[in-house]
C-alpha cells in the first residue's frame, strides 16, 4: 500500500488491490504493482523492482525521480503528449530538453555535457505547448512547401539536363567522327599524292632502263655483225676492208661512249622514300582532338590592356530546345563587370602602344602585336609582360600555326613572318604576299591572309590561301572591301570577316562563297573579331557586340560607359573565360 498520500485502496468485496498509480513496466507485462517513483526523463511510473532495474544503467543515474508525494504534480500536467524520439548522440536517451540559448532540442546527457551553463533550458513538454498554433510552425510548413516546389523544379531541370547531355554527347561524337573522316581524307589525299609520285618516279626510271636496254640490244647485235664480217673477210679488195674498218671504228667510238654513259646509271637510279619528319612529332605532341569547355560564367576585357568579367543572365535552355543544336534557343547574353587594367608598355618603347591584335597560345599565355613600336610582346596568364621581340616592320595580326609557332602579318612590308614561341621569341622564315596583308586565320593547315589596299578605288582585295612554306594555294577574289580581321567559326566550317570601310560582318565558306552578311546599327566600324568556343562571336569597334550567327542576333555588351572607346583588338581567354580588349 502507498503510504505517502493514501493513493491506493482495495475494491470492496475483492481481493485484487487497486492503485491510483500503477507501475508502468509491470502493467505492460500484465502485472499489477504499486508505483513508488516517477521518472521525468523516461515518463514512466515504477515500482521498487523496476526502479532498481532503471538505476542499473549509468546514463539513467542523472534522471530526476519523483516520489509518491509529487505524483499529483505529474498528474496536473495532463500528459497529452510526451517525448519519444531518441538522441542521435546518446541513443539510450530520449530527447526531452529544449535549450532556448541555442534553439536546439537535446537529451539529459546533452544538457549536462553541452548546455549546463545555459539559462534558457526547458523541459520539452513545457516548450512544446502550443507549437501547433505558433507562427514558427506555420513558417516551417510554408518554407517546407517552398523547398519541395524548388526540389521538384530542380529535379525536373536535372532530369532535362540528363536528356540534354545525352544529345550533346551525340553531337560531340558526330563532331569527332566528322573530324576523323576529315583527317582520314587528308591522309588519304596525302597517300594518294605519294603513290602518284611513286608511280611517276617508277615509270621514269623503268622507262629509262627499258630505253637503255633497247639501245644496248641494238648495239650488241650491230657489234656481233661487225665482228662476224671482219672475221669472215677473205677477199682481196682491201678498199672494201678499209672502208669497213673506218666505219666500224666510228661506230665503236660512239658505242663505247654510250655504254660508258649507261654504265654510270647502273645502280644509281633508286626509289627511296622518307616520311615527313614533322608529322609524327606533331601528332605525338597533341593531347587530344580538342578540349571541353563549360559555358562561361564570367569573362574579361583588356584595355590598354583592360579586362571585363561577364556573367550570364540566369536563363536556361528549354527542354524542347535540347533535341538538336540547330534548334536551340539563343545562347545567353552576357553582362559585364570590369576585372582589371594592365599596362603593356616597355621602358624601351619610343611610341604609345597600339595593340592591333591579341592571340592566346596553347599554353595559356598571350601574344600582343604592338603596331606603333614594331614589337611582338608576350604576356603570362595574369596578363603581365614576360618578354618581347623587335620585328622588321609593324605587326598587324597574329595567329597560331602550330604548337610552338605563330604567323604575324607585317602589313606595310607585304609579308608574313613566322616566329618561334618557345622559351625565347625568335624570328624564323617569311614569305611575301605581294600586297598589304592584314587579318589572318589558320584552318586545316592553310593560312588565310586578307590582302589589299583600301586607298584604291575600287579597292583591289582578296583573301590569299597559303601553306606554311609560303606556297599559294589559291586566292578568294571578288570581295567588295579589303578584309581587316578574320576568324573561323567554332565548327571550323566558315570564315567571319570584318572589312575596311564596311559596317558588315561577312560569313563565307572555306572556298570563299558568301553565305551570310550581318549588319546592325550598333556596328559602326567593326574591327577585331573572336569566338568563345561555344558558338558566340565577339566583335569590337566603338562598342563590343555579341553575335550568335545561327540566330543572326546581335547584342551590345560593352560601350563607352564601360570605358570602351575606339577598341581595336579582341581575344577570348578560353583558359579563364575572360574577354580581352585593347583600346
Amino acid at each position: 500500500m502507498a503510504t505517502g498520500g493514501s493513493f491506493s485502496r482495495t475494491l470492496e468485496g475483492g481481493h485484487e488491490p487497486f492503485y491510483d498509480f500503477s507501475c508502468t513496466p509491470c502493467e505492460n507485462e500484465g502485472k499489477n504493482m504499486e508505483a513508488v517513483r516517477y521518472c521525468e526523463e523516461c515518463f514512466v511510473y515504477m515500482c521498487d523492482s523496476c526502479v532498481r532495474g532503471h538505476n542499473r544503467f549509468p546514463l539513467h543515474t542523472r534522471h530526476q525521480l519523483l516520489d509518491q508525494s509529487q505524483f499529483g504534480k505529474v498528474a496536473q500536467t495532463k500528459l497529452v503528449s510526451f517525448p519519444t524520439k531518441r538522441c542521435l548522440k546518446h541513443p539510450g536517451e530520449i530527447i526531452n530538453i529544449y535549450c532556448g540559448d541555442h534553439d536546439v532540442v537535446c537529451c539529459s546527457s546533452c544538457k549536462v555535457l553541452e548546455h549546463s551553463n545555459c539559462a534558457k533550458t526547458k523541459h520539452l513538454i513545457d516548450a512544446a505547448k502550443g507549437i501547433q498554433k505558433s507562427k514558427e510552425y506555420q513558417t516551417i510548413k510554408k518554407e517546407t512547401r517552398a523547398l519541395l516546389n524548388d526540389a521538384v523544379k530542380v529535379l525536373a531541370d536535372r532530369k532535362a539536363d540528363i536528356s540534354r547531355i545525352e544529345n550533346e554527347r551525340k553531337d560531340v561524337k558526330k563532331i569527332i567522327a566528322d573530324f576523323r573522316k576529315k583527317v582520314n581524307k587528308c591522309f588519304d589525299d596525302l597517300e594518294e599524292k605519294a603513290l602518284d609520285a611513286l608511280h611517276d618516279k617508277t615509270e621514269n626510271i623503268v622507262s629509262s632502263c627499258e630505253q637503255d636496254t633497247k639501245d644496248l640490244t641494238v648495239m650488241k647485235t650491230t657489234a656481233e655483225d661487225m665482228l662476224k664480217q671482219l672475221e669472215s673477210f677473205k677477199g682481196d679488195n682491201e678498199c672494201d676492208l678499209f672502208v669497213q674498218v673506218k666505219s666500224d671504228k666510228t661506230f665503236l667510238s660512239n658505242a663505247m661512249q654510250e655504254i660508258l654513259n649507261i654504265s654510270k646509271k647502273v645502280e644509281k637510279d633508286a626509289i627511296n622514300f622518307r616520311i615527313d619528319p614533322k608529322i609524327e612529332p606533331y601528332l605525338s605532341s597533341l593531347e587530344g582532338l580538342g578540349s571541353f569547355t563549360d559555358i562561361p560564367m564570367n569573362a574579361s576585357h583588356l584595355s590598354p590592356v583592360a579586362i571585363d568579367r561577364h556573367e550570364r543572365h540566369p536563363r536556361a535552355f528549354t527542354s524542347s530546345s535540347q533535341t538538336s543544336r540547330d534548334n536551340r534557343a539563343p545562347l545567353p547574353i552576357y553582362k559585364t563587370q570590369l576585372y582589371g587594367k594592365f599596362d603593356v608598355k616597355e621602358k624601351s618603347d619610343p611610341a604609345v602602344c597600339e595593340i592591333s591584335d591579341i592571340c592566346q597560345l596553347p599554353n595559356g599565355t598571350f601574344l600582343i602585336a604592338d603596331y606603333n613600336n614594331k614589337k611582338l610582346k608576350r604576356l603570362d596568364k595574369s596578363y603581365k609582360l614576360l618578354d618581347s621581340l623587335r620585328l622588321p616592320d609593324s605587326p598587324f595580326s597574329i595567329c597560331n600555326v602550330g604548337s610552338d609557332e605563330v604567323a604575324v602579318s607585317l602589313c606595310s612590308a607585304e609579308k608574313v613572318q613566322y616566329i618561334s614561341v618557345k622559351k625565347k621569341l625568335t624570328l624564323k622564315r617569311s614569305f611575301s604576299t605581294g600586297d598589304y596583308c592584314k587579318g589572318m586565320v589558320y584552318v586545316d593547315d592553310k593560312l588565310y591572309v586578307g590582302c589589299g589596299k583600301d586607298i584604291e578605288d575600287p579597292p583591289l582585295c582578296c583573301i590569299e590561301v597559303y601553306n606554311n612554306a609560303g606556297q599559294l594555294y589559291h586566292s578568294i577574289s571578288g570581295l567588295s572591301y579589303v578584309p581587316k580581321y578574320i576568324t573561323v567559326t567554332d565548327d571550323g566550317q566558315h570564315l567571319l570577316v570584318t572589312s575596311c570601310q564596311s559596317d558588315d560582318i561577312t560569313m563565307m565558306d572555306l572556298t570563299g562563297n558568301v553565305v551570310n552578311t550581318f549588319s546592325n546599327r550598333d556596328l559602326g566600324d567593326p574591327s577585331g573579331i573572336c569566338t568563345d568556343g561555344k558558338g558566340q562571336v565577339f566583335i569590337c569597334d566603338t562598342t563590343v557586340v555579341q553575335l550568335e550567327p545561327k540566330q543572326q542576333k546581335i547584342d551590345v555588351i560593352l560601350g563607352e560607359k564601360d570605358g570602351i572607346k575606339e577598341s581595336i583588338a579582341i581575344c577570348y581567354d578560353r583558359k579563364q573565360s575572360r574577354l580581352l580588349i585593347s583600346c
